[in-house]
């Protein structure tokens, strides 16, 4: 229950204080406490007392637990760059892969809840990003949280009820395909979950991201090949109906999308929107801080310290869109033998779980390798504990590591 509860209210993003007094509006300066991180804290104070019982059954959990021991091994540059967003991060962070274990450890009533929490969410984003699309602008949710306006191409880009649109296609390409291949999974899946996985798709094109529309293609060929060669006709109509959803969601902004493909054809770092810049940034930083890095959640207070380091990109100090190399500019070299643990995990999970967890991999890859939003916002931290634990849900098998009820056995034998 704690954990559908944190779902739903990730998708607000209302803030209840901001601990420090920087100015400026750039969220990367300032340490805010929003109201879903209490419901993170909860989670991860509940997860704690099952925290053994899932380090002796390790085998089930591998994703999220090398997740965790990720997260332990930034502790070392939070102790040597102390900072309140640091201590945040941290603390999302653990929440996080606390939902991430209650995804891979609930049975029956209780994983149906906290899917169809995950569902419900989806759902309402793209809902919000519909209207947003059909008034070109915001839809008045301020109370919740929905975010400002943002152009892209030119045009306006839905955010749903994200921070960012990026934020949006990530949800939407990462919970959409984790919610279509969990409904694949079990015959008895609401039909709720695989309606929301096939509309997840549209907020994709409605948000205008690259990385996100890379990401729902890479994650529905992988589904479509294994629905194929099982000759399952849902199957191959769920791919079908999820590719057309991505389809009128790009439709929906085609102007935009055409507007930037041609605003970003004349050079290599336009098409790139000037991440080469940013990892010229990145490198000096590393060098600099190799031991214990720069600290969680310092980047950009540790970039913006460095004015020659600044005047290398166009644009106002960003984190790095390389989601490894942040985490190894703010905890330093420390974190380098996690990143590999954690690789070796979701490798693991992929040929465990067959066509469904590579799909749910690719799905975010993208997102790990253009963005930052996995690691710098909190959305983007709860949708990571989502997708490691979905990883671990589908990578178990009928060996006494999972529920062997008689409708998923019957679907596992569709993979």
């Amino acid at each position: 229950m704690a954990a559908a509860v944190a779902l739903v209210l990730s998708a607000t993003t209302v803030v209840l204080a901001n601990v420090d007094s920087r100015s400026g509006a750039d969220y990367q300066l300032h340490t805010l406490l929003l109201g879903s991180d209490l419901s993170l804290l909860a989670v991860a104070v509940l997860a704690a007392g099952g925290l053994r019982e899932a380090v002796r059954s390790w085998r089930r959990h591998a994703c999220v637990l090398g997740g965790l021991i990720l997260g332990a091994t930034m502790v070392p540059a939070l102790l040597v760059n102390p900072s309140d967003r640091g201590l945040a991060a941290l603390a999302r962070w653990a929440g996080a892969l606390a939902l991430g274990l209650a995804l891979g450890t609930s049975r029956r009533d209780g994983r149906r809840l906290v899917v169809g929490a995950l569902a419900a969410v989806t759902l309402a984003h793209v809902a919000v990003a519909l209207a947003q699309r059909a008034v070109d602008g915001t839809v008045g949710l301020g109370a919740l949280g929905e975010a400002g306006v943002y152009e892209i191409g030119g045009r306006y880009a839905s955010t749903g009820l994200t921070v960012h649109p990026y934020v949006l296609a990530a949800w939407g390409a990462v919970a959409g395909t984790v919610l279509l291949a969990l409904g694949w999974r079990s015959a008895s899946t609401s039909p709720l979950v695989k309606i929301a996985g096939v509309v997840a798709f549209a907020g994709i094109g409605l948000a205008m991201s690259r990385a996100g529309l890379v990401a729902g293609v890479l994650a529905l060929a992988a589904l479509g090949v294994a629905a194929l060669r099982t000759r399952n006709r849902w199957s191959v109509t769920t791919v079908a109906a999820a590719t057309t959803a991505l389809g009128v969601g790009i439709v929906l902004n085609l102007a935009g999308w055409m507007s930037r493909a041609g605003q970003e054809a004349g050079s290599v770092d336009a098409l790139s929107t000037g991440r080469g810049a940013l990892l010229r940034q990145a490198w000096p930083l590393l060098r600099d801080h190799l031991l214990t890095g720069v600290g969680p959640g310092r980047y950009v207070l540790a970039l913006s310290e460095r004015p020659a380091l600044v005047a290398l990109s166009a644009q106002s100090p960003r984190p790095v869109h390389l989601t490894p190399l942040l985490l190894l500019v703010e905890g330093g070299l420390l974190v380098l033998p996690a990143l590999i643990l954690l690789a070796v995990a979701i490798v693991r999970a992929c040929l465990r779980g067959g066509a469904a967890s590579l799909a749910v991999t690719l799905a975010m890859l993208p997102f790990l390798a253009l963005d930052h939003l996995a690691w710098s916002y909190p959305q983007g931290i709860v949708l990571t504990g989502v997708w490691l634990g979905a990883l671990d849900l589908l990578s178990q098998r009928g060996d006494g590591s999972e529920d062997n009820s008689s409708d998923e056995a019957a679907a596992e034998g569709r993979w």
